[in-house]
């Protein structure tokens, strides 16, 4: 398995090992929860290999480049308070509602109006981020973010945050060791101290 990507189902989080036999990308734990999921994977799936609707959304404004899939979030996060789409749980189903008889179920379309609602599953970071893919080493370019400028491995608290866009995936810690810098990684370091980022 590709570090990144997610061993867990995209409709309950169980771990699983089923692939939809469609396109090879979304995993499921049982062929109910595929079901499911059908509505929102549906447009994603028929596409196949090939170009993909995100491929235009890949590149950062730091120069680099997300390498994984921009996946919809359809689970919710106890810690955010969070649900369907990564909007405030009591507004998920509505937001849900939009996405299928508004948008028609077309990623491409709901991603413009609504980027929050999807993560990198190369980074764990969510789409309407675009500052930097931070793979932590394992991207084919060297990671850009602070802490493998620095050396240093994500800490504790970045690394299991619980957020929705980092479930479930299998996300190194890092530092890639391509990215060692010692000027970069004192800037960085003297950059986080000022605006009291954790270290």
């Amino acid at each position: 398995m590709t570090p990144g990507y997610d061993l867990f189902c995209a409709v309950c989080q169980k771990h699983s090992e089923s692939r939809c036999s469609g396109c090879k990308s979304r995993m499921y734990c049982s062929p109910e929860c595929q079901r499911k999921d059908w509505p929102t994977h549906k447009s994603e799936c028929k596409k196949g290999k090939g170009t993909r609707w995100y491929d235009r959304h890949r590149f950062c404004r730091d120069g680099s480049k997300h390498h994984g899939k921009l996946e919809l979030i359809t689970w919710s996060s106890p810690k955010e308070e969070t649900g369907w789409g990564h909007c405030f749980a009591d507004e998920s189903a509505d937001l849900k509602k939009k996405y299928e008889q508004e948008y028609g179920s077309n990623d491409a379309k709901f991603f413009k109006h609504w980027p929050q609602g999807y993560r990198w599953t190369c980074c764990g970071t969510d789409g309407g981020m675009s500052w930097g893919c931070d793979h932590h080493g394992t991207g084919p370019s060297p990671c850009t973010c602070d802490f493998c400028k620095m050396g240093r491995p994500l800490p504790d608290s970045i690394y299991n945050d619980g957020s929705a866009p980092r479930m479930g995936l299998n996300l190194s810690r890092g530092p890639d060791p391509r990215s060692g810098n010692r000027e970069a990684g004192a800037f960085a370091a003297m950059g986080r101290n000022a605006f009291g980022l954790e270290m």
